[in-house]
Parts: C-alpha cells; structure tokens; sequence
C-alpha cells in the first residue's frame, strides 16, 4: 500500500487488513536448482529452505507429479571439459534414487516426457537424448550448434513431438521434429536459455539482456529488456516459468534480485530481497501455482 495512502488512513483510524499486507510480502514457495550450494534447495512460504538433495552443477530442476524431484547435473565441472560423469537424477521427497541416467559431459537440461521417458540435452555431445524408464537410450537428436560448452542451454519436449532447443553461442532457438529436422528458427539479438511454447504458438524466450515472447511468423509481441528494470541489477534472464495469470516468473541468474515475477504490463509483482544470500543458480519452478505452471516448462 502506497505510504501516502497509509498515512491517510491512519489518520481517519481505518483499520488497515493484515491479510493485505501479508499477500504483499508474502515469499513465493520454489524448487532450485543452486548450483553455487552444489544443491537442489525447495523455499518454504517463509523464505527458509525446506529440502535440499546434493546435486553438482545443476541448472534444471523439476518437480514431478508424483512429488519426486527430477534434475540433471555435472559431477567435476569444467567449462572447457567435457569427459565430466555427468547426467539425470530422480529422488523422492525422502531422498532416495528411484531414477538415474548417467552419461559423459556438460548437461544443462532434462525433462519428463509424458510417456515416462526422459529427455536429457547433452551440450558436450551437441544432442538430444531420450531414454525409457530404465535408462536405455531410445532416441538421440543431433543439434546443430556445435558440440560444446554453449552449444545448448535448456531442451523442452513439446506437445506434438517436436523438440525446442535454445541454442547459445548461435543466438537461436531452434525446433526440431521427432525426426530432428529444423522445423524452423528464431534467432535472437542475445544468447537464449530457455525457450517456452505456450498454447497459441507463441514462444517465451529468455537469455541474456532480455525475455521476448516471438509469435508463429517470428515476430516480436512483448520483450522485456534489462535496461527496463535496473533496480533488479539483471545479470541474466536464465530460467523462465509462465504462470496460469500470464505473469512471468524468472531466475536472474547472479543478479541483484535473483527471482521475481513480472505482468505483462511489465509491473513487477514480485521479487525477492536483493539483500538476502540466495546461492547462485539458473533453474527454478514455482510451487504454488498448480500443474499448469508444469505443461508449459
């Protein structure tokens, strides 16, 4: 509530609701993928970590249906190695192992699929890789970026079997078939890191300066630049969820406020205290808006 209003109020002895107050500082649960802890943390409603399961540079995390965590992870990381142990983890809220696919080099993204499978972006090998519920290999995509460091960031399995790849170090988001040829590209003016399909065609795109959402014809209808919220000292729009109210919900990756949520008039609803010591990380997932916020990660 503005201060001025307050004060008026205050004045006349109105009664200000405690509720309203509340809902304004109110911290937002998540699950995180912190890779500056070596941890996945979950943030209880009171701002204090609730759950955390050791996971080594890890940058993609989810929540499952089933209330088991899924996330992917690299285990002695170098940014210019790529013979790391390295792959995709699922562990009950009790923390034991009921899934585990192990591989060699830079992994950044994995997904449940929802045939069981697994969808896991292997940089280091510049693929796409899916396997069955007891870690067989069924299906490997290979991208066009080189193989690498910044080859890809996230990977996301779509509705109609095709696979949407934001490809770093080229500044494109690429779509690819079940097959894994281009379906089409979105090249960007900045690196992306995650790519987002929502349900009219439109794709959300974040990455280093900026979020952008492209329509079907690659045309830009909304994009958030940096330079628009300074007091959120942007590093980088790293992962990015879009809430059931349109409102997106994003990791600022090493910045000043490392989480927050944003309308599409570009008000921010929501962030957490820059001056709180939240490790550094780039994947997060709200845990407080339902299964919706899950279909379109």
């Amino acid at each position: 509530m503005p201060l001025l209003i307050t004060l008026a109020a205050l004045a006349l002895g109105l009664w200000l609701p405690q509720a309203a107050v509340a809902e304004e500082t109110a911290f937002v649960p998540f699950i995180y993928a912190a890779e500056g802890a070596a941890k996945i943390l979950v943030y209880d409603r009171g701002g204090k970590v609730s759950w955390e399961y050791p996971a080594p540079m890890a940058r993609d995390v989810w929540r499952l249906p089933n209330g088991n965590t899924l996330f992917c992870y690299n285990q002695d990381y170098k940014a210019r190695q790529h013979d790391n142990a390295s792959g995709v983890m699922e562990v009950t809220p009790d923390k034991q192992v009921a899934f585990e696919f192990k591989t060699t080099g830079q992994v950044f993204s994995c997904q449940r699929l929802a045939n069981g499978d697994t969808l896991v972006g292997a940089a280091s090998q510049g693929k796409l890789i899916v396997v069955d519920k007891a870690g067989v290999v069924v299906k490997e995509i290979k991208v066009r970026n080189a193989p690498g460091h910044s080859c890809m960031r996230y990977a996301r399995a779509l509705a109609n079997g095709n696979f949407l790849v934001a490809e770093e170090s080229a500044r494109t988001v690429r779509e690819y078939d079940g097959k894994g040829a281009l379906v089409r590209e979105m090249v960007m003016d900045y690196p992306p890191f995650a790519a987002v399909r929502l349900a009219n065609g439109n794709t959300v795109i974040s990455g280093r300066t900026a979020v952008t959402e492209v329509d079907a014809a690659g045309k830009t209808v909304w994009r958030l630049d940096a330079g628009e919220v300074p007091q959120l000292g942007v590093r980088w729009f790293a992962g990015v969820q879009v809430l059931p109210n349109g409102n997106l919900f994003v990791c600022n990756a090493g910045g000043k406020v490392p989480f927050f949520e944003v309308s599409r008039d570009k008000r921010i609803v929501w962030q957490c205290d820059g001056n709180a010591a939240f490790p550094l990380g780039h994947g997060v997932q709200r845990l407080d808006v339902g299964d919706l916020a899950h279909a379109n990660r």
